[in-house]
């Protein structure tokens, strides 16, 4: 084959899949990788590789270009079979662009302008030069011989772990945007996994092969979670697909079509029980009734594959009843909003397995959803003298100071100032959506309320004719209650109106993020909070970083200025002169104390008993390292929440054990089993045999798969097949030895026997086992909750 310039009339992806297929070696080296080149021939590519083709691929990182994503598609692809690596000399510049094949003796190279890209390979102007072997052997091997002295001595090896870590910093950056001419939101005949959905399904394949069977993947809304949910369970026999509103199931059962057209489907609701469809679209409030969990309408293996939408509900009586029956070959739970307010926890559902997360700040920066223009308007109403009651304004005192003419012409005379073509505004209560809309109304604008209120008035709209009424622009402004934080997307909408007093992080992110769905010729999102006096209102420039501000001690929060805040990506923020003065008085009147003991006590309400730890962890949105600082012990005994004998641990060596397992460091699970022997026969005893430690290390990893990655490694080889000796002698060489340094433990040779130290010995009674344990069920949860993430 002759050596011959491929330029821009003829395209490379022509010749290069021609080698591609006759290929049994394949190098690439590229400045960067996209995901439409690779989707181009990664098939051609994993036909080789089952046919003992070798591939190696050096690739960038410079500037963001390379999408994580491409990444993903190639290890799904070709798994093992893939040598991918990074370009590692930071102080050298990387642009090269060359593709080498070999077959035995023969061999063509192309060298040029083209990176991994559908335009770069197919539409572009790109001048490439054909190289082959038998017209220039010597310039050819040359070329091969720097890519593997680069390939070995200046690359790194893309492990699951750096590819993590190169995901969670990548932000599409403006030059992505604007000058490599890969749109992101392409149109295809069929849809297809992209972006973080491509990511999101080697997690959910990686983890099913370590044995895992229920997992959650938490991803910002207008990400695709219903589309990643159709094509992973492709795959499946029989799928279940939960939610608790119809419009959810009908949007979902659309989806799934869209990527089946010929796919079975069927409903089982209030009006439909037919069980028959590959993919049954279930309402939460029929399914789980007992009437239909027994066998006259499903085995409990009836489903392989079972979706739960919305799965921050999952803790719901109604949910948990469809979760403990079914037993799936895997349990897949979607949410954008992985918090819950009552601390029921939602991922013990699922093992602690949160697959995969992509927040909404890092759906902004990859450019999946649009960025949002924010505009902090001061208003003037006095939130002070409003009664207070967990936490909470009292509806009542918020209507007499928001459904007022002044207050509403105030945010009518905000919003024609700044409007687009569809808005929504979030009220506090249904007299004040009610309120909006007759205001609206009255001053030429066409609006509705939406609640669910049982009055019936003139201006108020069922959720579906409303949304229908906006998109065909009816009405210009819909006022809701609540009922819009999730669920139905309403992708058109270009303004939010924050109406109402909104303190709490997870709220607030629900309620931006419903207009921040991409939609044609839609290139931001307007928003305008209207922002007085009320508790905590300083956190808004926070909240819009991703940040939740409930963590911040005194002087950080101090010391943070608006203009020291990294927004997401292509996002403006503008507040009014008024509420930065403010938000800095307002910073001095909030010590991290005080918003701890708030939280605290708006959980306790809410659980209605004195928070353990593991409440705490779940259910409080500051982050409980802070109330195990000094001890969790010490905490309750500053708020005068300690029962009984616990009054006389403080300053006691029984405060110093507890704090110290409270503290203890893990980085494996190992000391975990060794204080769970401590507990037997329900008391907490003070000491453990050997034995009785193995004996506790084998039923931990032996039991729950999801504990077993710690042992699934070269070191612990067919840790399975192990006996209670090896398992005692894991435990004396690890976990032991560390407990030993701590001053609360010695270790009996004569008995074999690990001891709690005697002067320990008359605090061991009931309230002492309930902390304990307390403490063992939060550092099993911490520790394996983000494992997929890599990190503790």
């Amino acid at each position: 084959m002759s050596n011959a310039i491929i330029g821009n009339t003829v395209r490379l992806y022509d010749p290069l899949i021609k080698e591609i297929e006759k290929s049994k070696e394949i190098k690439i080296i590229v400045s960067f990788l996209m995901e439409s080149g690779v989707k181009l021939i990664v098939k051609d590519m994993k036909k080789r590789v089952f046919k003992g083709c070798t591939v190696k691929i050096i690739t960038g990182t410079y500037l963001n270009i390379t999408e994580p994503s491409a990444l993903y598609l190639l290890k799904s692809e070709l798994g093992e079979l893939v040598d991918l690596r990074f370009y590692s000399n930071e102080r050298i510049s990387f642009h090269p662009k060359t593709y080498i094949f070999r077959n035995g003796e023969e061999g063509n190279l192309f060298i040029g302008s083209s990176n991994i890209s559908k335009s770069a390979l197919t539409t572009g102007i790109e001048w490439n030069y054909r190289l082959s072997r038998d017209m220039s052997p010597v310039d050819f091997d040359e070329f091969e011989k720097r890519f593997d002295y680069i390939f070995e001595n200046e690359s790194n090896e893309l492990t699951d772990e750096e590819l993590r870590k190169y995901a969670s910093n990548w932000k599409r950056t403006k030059i992505l945007k604007d000058n490599i001419g890969e749109p992101s939101g392409e149109e295809v005949e069929k849809p297809e996994p992209r972006g973080a959905q491509i990511e999101a399904l080697y997690e959910l394949e990686n983890a099913r092969e370590e044995g895992v069977e229920k997992g959650v993947v938490v991803a910002a809304t207008g990400v695709g979670k219903t589309y990643l949910a159709a094509f992973d369970s492709e795959q499946y026999n029989k799928v279940l697909f939960v939610a608790h509103r119809s419009e959810i199931l009908k949007q979902a059962e659309k989806t799934f079509k869209s990527v089946k057209p010929n796919l079975k489907t069927s409903y089982f609701d209030g009006d439909n029980k037919d069980t028959l469809g590959k993919v049954v679209f279930a309402s939460v409030q029929t399914l789980g009734k007992g009437d239909y969990l027994n066998k006259d309408f499903f085995e409990r293996e009836h489903f392989d594959y079972v979706i739960i939408d919305e799965f921050h509900h999952a803790a719901a009586k109604s949910y948990r009843k469809v979760i403990d029956y079914f037993k799936p070959k895997f349990l897949l739970g979607l949410t954008a909003t992985p918090y819950r307010m009552d601390a029921k926890d939602i991922f013990e559902l699922c093992d602690d397995n949160i697959i995969y997360e992509i927040n909404l700040k890092d759906a902004i920066n990859r450019d999946l959803l649009v960025p949002f223009r924010y505009y902090g308007i001061y208003d003037d109403i006095d939130y002070s003298d409003l009664h207070v009651k967990n936490g909470k304004y009292s509806e009542k005192d918020l209507e007499k100071v928001l459904a007022t003419n002044k207050r509403a012409d105030f945010v009518l005379k905000s919003y024609r100032n700044m409007k687009g073509k569809r808005a929504i505004g979030f009220c506090s209560s249904v007299k004040h959506a009610e309120y909006m809309a007759a205001h609206f109304n009255e001053n030429g604008i066409k609006a509705a309320a939406v609640h669910s209120g049982r009055d019936i008035s003139e201006y108020r709209l069922e959720r579906g004719v409303a949304i229908e009424n906006l998109e065909n622009n009816e009405i210009e402004v819909i006022f809701a209650v609540d009922i819009f934080n999730e669920g139905v997307d309403i992708p058109s909408i270009d303004t939010v109106l924050f109406l109402r007093p909104t303190e709490s992080y997870v709220v607030f992110l629900q309620q931006l993020g419903r207009g921040l769905r991409k939609y044609e010729e839609k290139e931001y999102l307007n928003v305008l909070d209207f922002i007085g006096n009320y508790k905590r209102a300083h956190h808004k420039p926070f909240f819009l970083a991703g940040i939740n501000p409930l963590n911040f001690g005194d002087g950080k929060t101090k010391k943070s200025r608006i203009d020291e805040i990294e927004f997401p990506e292509g996002c403006s923020v503008s507040f009014d002169f008024k509420l930065i003065d403010l938000f800095e008085e307002m910073k001095k009147n909030d010590p991290l104390r005080e918003r701890m003991a708030d939280e605290y006590r708006r959980l306790k309400e809410s659980i209605g008993r004195r928070p353990l730890r593991c409440d705490l962890y779940e259910g409080v949105d500051i982050d409980i390292k802070h109330y195990l600082k000094n001890g969790y012990i010490q905490f309750l005994n500053s708020i005068e929440e300690l029962e009984g004998a616990e009054k006389k641990w403080v300053g006691s060596i029984a405060y110093e054990f507890l704090k110290e397992i409270e503290k203890t460091r893990m980085t494996k699970s190992y000391k975990i089993p060794v204080l769970k022997s401590f507990v037997k026969d329900g008391e907490l005893k003070g000491k453990a045999s050997l034995d009785e430690i193995g004996k506790s290390f084998m039923e931990f990893y032996t039991d729950s798969k999801f504990h077993q990655k710690d042992l699934n490694n070269s070191n612990h080889k067919n840790w399975k097949n192990w006996g209670a000796e090896k398992f005692n002698k894991l435990a004396f060489e690890n976990p032991i030895d560390a407990f030993l340094k701590s001053g609360f433990f010695y270790y009996d040779e004569i008995n074999r026997e690990l001891c709690i130290v005697e002067e320990l010995s008359e605090y061991l009674d009931e309230n002492m086992k309930i902390h304990f344990e307390d403490i063992l069920n939060y550092k099993n949860t911490n520790y394996f909750k983000r494992r997929f993430k890599g990190s503790e």
